[in-house]
């Protein structure tokens, strides 16, 4: 290992620690952080030798990136460390939170201790957990770190329910994987390996993958000779199916060294041996450029890579193997015919039913615009409508009413999978943007949902941009929100219109109109209060119909 190699060239230095290595194999780079205690043997001088040595020892072609941390821990800065290494490496045991965390330090020396219940405590030492944070911070600071499990009994029913979310999470993202692939046949290898598996629909790409596979017609193709490399080849072009998406993929082709004292001096060699190997390189570097030459628009053309967000903050994919094939069209039955789910995986509806006094004089058989109808008001918080891939939701409330009465709330914070700026809109709804990453994503819940609006008509302002986004992420798992739409506003007034209240009132306002109704309202921005103030406004107006 090269800490090892570091501790025999620099022998006074035993607290150095290699605290990370990270290899970028698509730039040729390599990103070393060292960590050693504020000391004045390690100076600038100190840094550069061992910046140079590590440099030395990196794979040929391979640039070295070295940056230095000092290796000072206090309380609250290792329990921060600790805890977010949890939350990374071992997201089973992430309910063990900074709270539940008993820290001292005492010169070099730190003392853990983590608060944990029976079931909890027994898994950890079936893993041997505390040996493997041990060996971890071992390797990452010169602080001998002990750490310790205390019982913490009280805690048994919250965390039971924290792994049975976990199981619930894991359990729904295997049911939830995209479901729509193409068959392709007759696969030609250009570059890399052959391409067995089915590729997904392009349209189905909701986030950076490290393994994909898509196919489509290659146009806008391109190719140039790297500015830095004059071996490196890179050819872009877009794939587009017919699923009406489009991807942007960059394809790097490097050639191999023909010159004969290159090839001397690197293999060590004859010169008639580095001659023939030359010319066996020429013949290859020659079909490497035929291919890249044979590829052009309109070929149908499958890829496989990685897929990453590209300087404009759109997805691209860095191609490793390409293959032309035959693509088979689309199938002509109905693409969104996923059944609704038997049961709640994740998000389980609250009864909430409200019932209403009838008064003996009332007309008993009287009839209103939603007599016999199921509604579901659909409400949401958001960072915005205008573009699917860029807006998240992180909040979601559904109310349902069956013959004008309010039965079931759907409620659940959502994982927008993306830091959220908007902290004051966060507080408004009792969240931060730590609390939201514990909360289950769009798609997890997407089978949830699907199940409690199907078959009724959904009431809401925006619900044609909101059907778009559920949409965007339903449809790799074959769901679709063809739901009628009701614009609440007109519902509403015509409700109003329909009932023995004779009032003005300005339907814009949810304020007004609860007011008008005799409802309240806690809060006017956080969807569980709205999405419920509406639907009690309904079961009102419906009561009181002429």
């Amino acid at each position: 290992m090269l800490i090892d190699l570091l501790h025999q060239q620099f022998s006074n230095l035993g607290d150095l620690r290699m605290r990370e290595i990270r290899v970028d194999k698509q730039q040729r780079k390599v990103f070393c952080t060292l960590s050693y205690p504020a000391s004045p043997y390690f100076d600038n001088d100190a840094k550069a030798q061992i910046t140079d040595f590590v440099r030395s020892h990196m794979p040929k072609g391979y640039l070295c990136s070295v940056k230095f941390a000092e290796d000072v821990f206090t309380v609250n800065s290792f329990i921060r460390n600790l805890s977010d290494y949890i939350k990374e490496y071992y997201p089973v045991f992430s309910n063990v939170g900074k709270q539940r965390m008993e820290v001292r330090i005492d010169g070099k020396q730190i003392y853990a201790s983590l608060k944990v219940d029976a079931v909890t405590r027994k898994n950890m030492e079936l893993t041997d957990f505390c040996q493997k944070l041990s060996e971890h911070y071992a390797e990452y600071t010169s602080y001998t770190v002990e750490f310790a499990l205390i019982s913490d009994e009280g805690n048994i029913t919250a965390n039971v329910s924290e792994q049975e979310k976990l199981v619930r999470l894991a359990i729904n993202r295997e049911l939830l994987r995209p479901t729509r692939f193409f068959n392709i046949s007759g696969q030609r290898t250009l570059f890399g390996k052959n391409i067995a598996a089915m590729p997904m629909y392009i349209s189905d790409l909701r986030k950076p993958m490290d393994s994909c596979n898509v196919c489509g017609k290659v146009s806008s193709k391109s190719c140039r000779k790297a500015k830095n490399n004059p071996l490196l080849y890179v050819c872009s072009f877009t794939l587009t199916d017919g699923t009406g998406g489009s991807l942007p993929c960059v394809l790097f082709v490097r050639m191999q060294i023909t010159d004969v004292e290159t090839i001397m001096s690197e293999t060590g060699c004859g010169e008639a041996e580095a001659k023939t190997l030359s010319e066996k390189r020429s013949l290859a570097n020659d079909k490497k450029l035929k291919d890249i030459l044979w590829l052009s628009d309109n070929m149908d053309v499958a890829a496989h890579g990685k897929v990453v967000y590209g300087q404009s903050g759109q997805l691209e994919m860095h191609v490793y193997d390409l293959c032309t094939c035959k693509i088979d069209p689309i199938s002509s039955e109905r693409e969104f015919n996923r059944e609704v789910a038997p049961e709640y995986l994740l998000v389980k509806p609250e009864d909430c039913t409200e019932f209403r006094q009838i008064n003996f004089v009332d007309n008993l058989s009287q009839t209103s615009l939603l007599s016999g109808k199921s509604y579901v008001v659909l409400h949401v918080n958001s960072t915005g409508f205008g573009n699917v891939i860029e807006d998240r939701l992180y909040a979601i409330c559904a109310v349902k009413l069956l013959d004008g009465h309010v039965r079931e709330r759907f409620f659940t914070y959502v994982n927008p999978e993306k830091e959220l700026s908007d902290e004051r809109a966060l507080e408004q709804c009792g969240l931060t943007s730590a609390k939201l990453i514990f909360y289950p994503t769009l798609t997890e819940i997407i089978s949830d949902l699907y199940k409690f609006v199907y078959g009724s008509s959904l009431v809401g302002n925006n619900l044609t941009q909101i059907l778009q986004l559920l949409d965007y992420y339903a449809a790799p798992m074959n769901y679709r929100f063809d739901n009628p739409v009701v614009s609440q506003t007109d519902l509403l007034g015509q409700l109003f219109e329909n009932s023995t209240l004779e009032v003005t009132v300005n339907l814009a306002k949810l304020d007004d109109v609860a007011k008008k109704c005799k409802v309240s309202c806690p809060n006017g921005v956080f969807c569980r209060d709205t999405a419920m103030t509406v639907a009690r406004c309904m079961s009102m107006l419906s009561g009181n119909a002429k």
